[in-house]
């Protein structure tokens, strides 16, 4: 039976861990966040990776290299359509238009990236995941989408990013420790590794993929901060992260323009 609770799910934990003022825009005020460019173009890629690993699960293969190509154009355009865009000073200079060329560009390179690189050493048989873990004792239950399973061998998530990110990126992923407390409560087996795949958007795109384990002192350590979570939401006691730290900018954060913990920045939309 389904739990009646409500849910915390990782993405929002992860957001009120960086900042609580965006938490409560997004999932108590539930405000629609203006999408920039690097997440349209993550959501276009991911959109990809999953049609492309559904197909290779159903009929053991890929899609060709010229649906992997026709498919990122489609979900990037798709993803513009769907609402508002944010752009910053710089792309608004640039021009609408040559925005999106690049932003379609981009997510053809990366999917391409992906579908050559990557997609071929996958042995996936869960992809795009939904799970709920229940917490008897907690008034909200734990719950997410996981990007991709391989059986116990491992969880991981695509990413896409235009720089190299640090090499312990994956030991300190909540994200993953939450993927694997899920399987392990769900399946009722251990994952042997969590992986964080990066799609990165340098000179020569390239992909790293960065390893980690996980045990029970990461599943401690991730319902300790549920726990704490969940008594900053009902007390409705929300901080906002400082003004040094990378994601409070306008080109990371819809709601830049209008907090009132940073001072004004010039912040542009486009329909």
């Amino acid at each position: 039976m389904e739990s009646a609770k409500p849910q915390l799910h990782v993405s929002g934990l992860e957001t009120l861990s960086k900042c609580g003022i965006q938490f409560e825009n997004i999932y108590i005020r539930n405000l629609r966040e203006a999408p920039g460019i690097s997440l349209l173009v993550g959501k276009a890629t991911r959109r990809v990776v999953e049609k492309n690993l559904r197909h290779k699960i159903q009929h053991k293969a890929l899609l060709s290299f010229e649906e992997v190509k026709d498919t990122a154009r489609d979900a990037l355009v798709s993803e513009w359509n769907s609402g508002e865009v944010r752009l910053d000073e710089d792309e608004l200079k640039l021009g609408l238009r040559a925005v999106k060329d690049q932003a379609i560009d981009k997510s053809v390179r990366l999917s391409g990236l992906h579908h050559k690189e990557l997609a071929p050493v996958l042995n996936p048989t869960h992809v795009e995941r939904k799970w709920c873990v229940e917490l008897p004792g907690y008034p909200m239950d734990l719950a997410g989408t996981l990007d991709i399973q391989e059986g116990s061998a491992s969880v991981r998530d695509t990413k896409t990013s235009a720089k190299t990110p640090s090499k312990t990126i994956a030991d300190e992923s909540l994200q993953l420790t939450a993927y694997a407390l899920a399987v392990k409560v769900i399946d009722g087996i251990e994952i042997s590794e969590v992986k964080l795949d990066y799609l990165i958007d340098i000179k020569e795109p390239k992909k790293e993929t960065f390893s980690s384990k996980r045990d029970a002192d990461h599943f401690k350590a991730l319902l300790a901060r549920v726990e704490r979570a969940v008594k900053v939401i009902e007390k409705g006691a929300f901080f906002p992260a400082r003004e040094t730290d990378w994601w409070c900018s306008e080109k990371y954060c819809g709601f830049f323009r209008t907090c009132p913990y940073v001072r004004r920045p010039k912040q542009f939309a486009a329909a």
